[in-house]
């Protein structure tokens, strides 16, 4: 059960990209280095970059809502958080499975700004799960210049606020880490205002060290992943019959 795929070769680095339709979404796979690269670009080149981080999960729940599909397609660079996703698009090099396993663009990018000593601006939905991304990141770089931490309720107020100390310390990068609903609401309404280089929408499970993940969590995301397997092959054989029957018209 794999999801329909192409490759071609990236316009920029001249490296081979995978673009893979999954779930009607026309999305693209990129490498640990071509994502690299082109968040390289996205820094100082003067407007804000979106880069949103996929589940399964996530996918699973997009399903065929128009407006989830379009957050997803929106974001500027998606990453994968979830190794099954290169699988069920047949993605088959060990290499690129093994990138995504171990979360290798995360945790470059978290070098990067800590070496750098860059400026992060952290946002969560409660006091709670911010204190959560806060310790999560330290854990793995205690060097991260955490320049400031918000919380985004539901009200619009709040997000006002937010965007109003985001923009006094205007840092290289914002790292949210809510449900996937809410966070990508709150980065469509916000994007445009806020005086940031890249955001870095987290999915809301996921920790940069695999290994600490609990037990019931790896249970629920193999469920996930058995989901997400089901709707693929049943999206392919929606799409054959689509096939057969235009053949049968002409």
């Amino acid at each position: 059960m794999q999801a329909q795929g192409s490759t071609k070769v990236h316009a920029e680095t001249g490296r081979e990209m995978q673009k893979i339709n999954i779930l009607g979404m026309s999305l693209t796979d990129y490498s640990f280095k071509e994502a690299i690269g082109i968040t390289d670009r996205f820094l100082g080149n003067g407007s804000l970059n979106t880069i949103l981080f996929v589940s399964a999960k996530i996918l699973v729940g997009a399903g065929s809502a128009a407006k989830k599909q379009a957050w997803i397609e929106a974001a500027d660079l998606i990453v994968w958080s979830d190794a099954e996703i290169v699988r069920q698009a047949g993605v088959m090099a060990k290499n690129r499975i093994h990138e995504v396993e171990n979360q290798e663009y995360f945790k470059e990018i978290l070098r990067r700004f800590g070496r750098g000593g860059n400026p992060l601006y952290l946002l969560a939905d409660s006091e709670e799960e911010l204190e959560k991304l806060g310790h999560d990141l330290k854990s793995f770089r205690e060097d991260l210049n955490i320049a400031g931490a918000g919380i985004v309720g539901g009200m619009q107020a709040e997000w006002e606020n937010e965007a109003n100390r985001i923009n006094e310390l205007a840092p290289v990068a914002i790292i949210s880490r809510m449900q996937f609903e809410k966070q990508a609401e709150i980065v469509e309404s916000m994007k445009q205002f806020l005086n940031a280089e890249i955001w870095l929408a987290l999915d809301n499970e996921m920790i940069p060290d695999s290994r600490r993940v609990p037990l019931l969590r790896k249970l629920l995301s193999k469920w996930d992943h058995h989901v997400f397997q089901k709707l693929l092959s049943e999206s392919r054989r929606m799409n054959r019959q689509d096939e057969k029957s235009d053949r049968t018209s002409e």
